[in-house]
């Protein structure tokens, strides 16, 4: 038994970590899923006892009392944690004082470091999450919850086994979700109004600078604006006028004098292997100016629409005040109906996306203005619409795909997320960074941040910073830029003069061939609810030095990351960086350098190369550069291997799949273990496939297995027509093996000399 109901407390020993704690008057306890909880099967084996008014709830890592029965206090409800080599005691209302940090919704209007709100992960060794008063779902759609369920709290308690808490929060919540593959590409994106023929320009310009690009953001005035308005075009006449005013802030018609045949645009930037994603601020909803309304409204009436909650408009402009309109009706933004929703997303969304629009970018800002989902009180706009948005995209066999600010916990289940408008400064990025690598203690792994900033107040003084935030970028979950609509700035690497445009292009070029192995660790995210960007401390916890090193964190298994936040020497931008590595042996991946961890160390870094670090005898999956990195077939792989003479064996599994379906929950995917094992003597790589494959597969590849610092050896096993050469004086040995199959296992021996 794993669910006990004591008076007007019902409690659930969900896992051997988790235990749900609820207070209802008249049991009018919540079975339904909210936004955070899935409501799994309770698999936690646990002991009951009540001795008297004393109640006992206890499994291996907790140990909870209750005195029955009055609403839970610090006095009457609290636990022992004893975990691993770590007791102690939580009580109702304490706080989380060893908090480590979550992160913030969004880093809108961000110049330096806040204060960042509480993660899962605390040095406490527990951490309570209060899904209270939230709505429950019902039938496919929330609904509030009884008035008489008062309480409702999830105690995690951990000890200091990070990796569990997370675990915990993916059994309980819901896994963290894949995104599609192209979202760890990069992307170009500004807010500007381009026309048809300069999107196609920009990628030609891409192609041209040798710079590559998977994903075009159109920012608002794909549709059209109240700036630039000329005489007959669509135009809204009120609206909440957000931002200065604009009553076009929200918009669904296409701006045709810029890109006026818009599915024929769509058509030849899929031709050319791009995505596309459409900026979306849905606040003021369909009015009667947009292509979209009759349509709209006629699905209203088909549903007969009851929940009529009349646009009450705070801003109008001058010709709707002097000619009023009474003939027309127009609902304000309902994302507490069912039947709006409905509406609202086939007649804009599903249109534009059987034109060829990828996903949307949900950019809601306007909680200010009504911050609750009507009805569904005190719900917020922001986490149910990124739960509507990626349920909308889930469809044609196709992954979720949201792209919008963070909802808090439970919101690890839609992603990918944007951070909103930062101010560019170097505080500004050192702040990106530490909040980056704590968000993954909430449960986002998948942040993306405008690289560069989004205001810059002094670009012409900015290249630096520019470069060294691009390198950020390769390092994290997404390499989107963007600005801000100002004439003087674009974030265009080429624009930026030399070195940076060099510097810069190097760094893409370096996120080109990483993805294997990005998009493999992406996969691991998704399976073992582990970040993709780690916190030193995760694996490392009674190591007060991984805590003291907020900006380093691992880049999944194999590769440590300390982007450069500070600038550097005069004129050579040379930067001096302390790195903490843990324990092990590490190499720097662009000059190969060893170092013994367990120690701080100095590290120099000119503008084209940042602290990179690589596991030794850690295989690394990549892939030779292409300018459609997460689209172009893994025809070639290569496998480096920074090897060492140390006796080691370690592996990797690459994984593969379409990138953008659901296949892979079923099986339609490829792992494969690359293995290394070096024993003074030989050493051996092994290449072992599993899994059924996948649409779109190649069915042979050619690999280059590249090692690094060691010493003169020669092949005595390998494929037929394999060819192995060894560098002397660069200490490295690199075998080319001839196409095989990729669903087919093979192994290589090297023996010393």
């Amino acid at each position: 038994m794993n669910q006990w109901i004591v008076g007007n407390a019902r409690f659930t020993a969900i896992a051997d970590g988790v235990i749900r704690m609820e207070y209802a008057k008249n049991a009018a306890f919540a079975d339904g899923a909210t936004l955070f909880a899935n409501r799994p099967r309770p698999a936690a084996k646990a002991d009951y006892t009540r001795d008297g008014n004393i109640v006992t709830i206890a499994t291996k890592k907790y140990t909870l009392t209750y005195h029955v029965d009055a609403p839970f206090t610090p006095e009457n409800l609290s636990a022992k944690i004893h975990t691993g080599n770590m007791e102690t005691t939580w009580k109702y209302a304490d706080k989380s004082n060893g908090n480590l940090g979550g992160t913030l919704a969004t880093l809108d209007g961000v110049d330096g470091h806040r204060p960042l709100p509480d993660g899962l992960l605390s040095r406490d060794g527990w951490y309570v999450i209060d899904d209270s008063g939230t709505p429950v779902f019902a039938d496919g759609w929330l609904r509030k919850r009884s008035e008489k369920h008062l309480c409702d709290l999830y105690l995690f308690a951990y000890g200091h086994d990070y990796p569990a808490v997370l675990r915990d929060l993916a059994f309980v919540s819901g896994k963290m979700a894949l995104p599609r593959k192209y979202t760890l590409g990069s992307w170009y994106s500004r807010w500007w109004r381009y026309s048809a023929e300069q999107f196609l320009q920009i990628v030609d310009e891409y192609d041209a600078n040798d710079f590559p690009l998977d994903i075009l953001v159109m920012d608002m005035d794909w549709h059209y604006q109240d700036w630039g308005y000329q005489e007959g075009d669509p135009h809204a006449l009120y609206g909440y006028g957000h931002a200065g005013g604009n009553l076009g802030w929200t918009g669904y018609t296409w701006n045709r004098r810029e890109i006026p045949d818009p599915e024929w645009l769509l058509t030849e930037l899929h031709r050319r292997g791009i995505a596309v994603t459409l900026n979306d601020h849905p606040a003021d909803g369909i009015r009667d100016h947009e292509e979209t309304y009759p349509s709209f409204m006629k699905l209203l009436q088909e549903k007969q629409y009851k929940e009529e909650v009349p646009h009450i408009p705070d801003k109008q402009s001058a010709r709707e005040r002097e000619n009023p309109r009474q003939d027309i009706v127009n609902y304000r933004f309902n994302a507490g109906s069912r039947d709006y929703m409905d509406a609202f997303f086939e007649s804009t969304h599903t249109q534009y996306e059987k034109m060829g629009v990828d996903f949307w970018w949900l950019d809601w800002q306007q909680d200010y203005l009504y911050p609750n989902v009507n009805g569904l009180e005190p719900l917020t706009h922001l986490p149910w619409l990124n739960y509507l948005y990626y349920n909308h995209s889930q469809k044609n066999g196709l992954r979720g795909m949201s792209f919008s600010r963070w909802g808090g916990f439970g919101d690890h289940k839609h992603p990918a997320y944007f951070s909103g408008d930062t101010i560019s400064t170097w505080d500004t990025l050192a702040f990106e960074i530490y909040m980056t690598v704590s968000a993954g203690n909430a449960g986002c792994f998948w942040w993306s941040h405008d690289i560069g900033g989004f205001e810059d107040p002094s670009p012409e003084k900015q290249s630096e910073l520019y470069v060294r935030w691009v390198q950020f970028g390769i390092t994290s979950a997404a390499l989107r830029l963007h600005v801000c609509g100002n004439e003087k700035i674009d974030r265009r690497p080429w624009t930026w003069g030399e070195p940076y445009c060099s510097a810069m292009r190097e760094m893409f070029h370096l996120r080109s061939m990483l993805i294997p192995y990005l998009y493999s660790i992406a996969y691991e995210s998704y399976r073992n609810s582990v970040p993709m960007l780690r916190p030193l401390y995760l694996f490392d916890s009674e190591n007060q030095e991984a805590y003291n090193h907020p900006t380093t964190y691992y880049l999944g298994e194999a590769m440590l990351a300390s982007p450069v936040c500070n600038p550097g020497e005069t004129g050579t931008f040379t930067a001096l960086s302390q790195v903490y590595l843990p324990a092990g042996v590490w190499y720097d991946y662009f000059t190969g350098a060893r170092y013994d961890g367990g120690q701080v160390v100095s590290v120099q870094n000119d503008l084209y190369s940042f602290p990179l670090f690589v596991k030794a005898g850690k295989p690394l999956p990549m892939q030779p550069y292409t300018s459609r990195m997460t689209t172009t077939p893994l025809s070639h792989l290569i496998v480096k291997i920074f090897a060492g003479e140390q006796s080691l064996s370690d592996s990797f599994t690459l994984f593969e799949d379409d990138g953008v379906t659901e296949g892979y929950i079923s099986g339609a995917y490829r792992a494969t273990e690359l293995a290394y094992t070096y024993n003074g003597k030989k050493c051996t790589f092994s290449y072992t496939p599993t899994g059924n494959g996948y649409a779109g597969e190649c069915a042979c590849r050619t690999v280059t297995v590249e090692l690094y610092d060691i010493t003169e050896m020669q092949c005595t096993h390998a494929p037929a027509g394999a060819v192995f050469t060894y560098d002397l004086a660069k200490r490295c040995g690199k075998l080319s093996i001839p196409a095989i199959s990729t669903s087919s296992p093979f192994s290589v021996t090297l023996t010393r000399i």
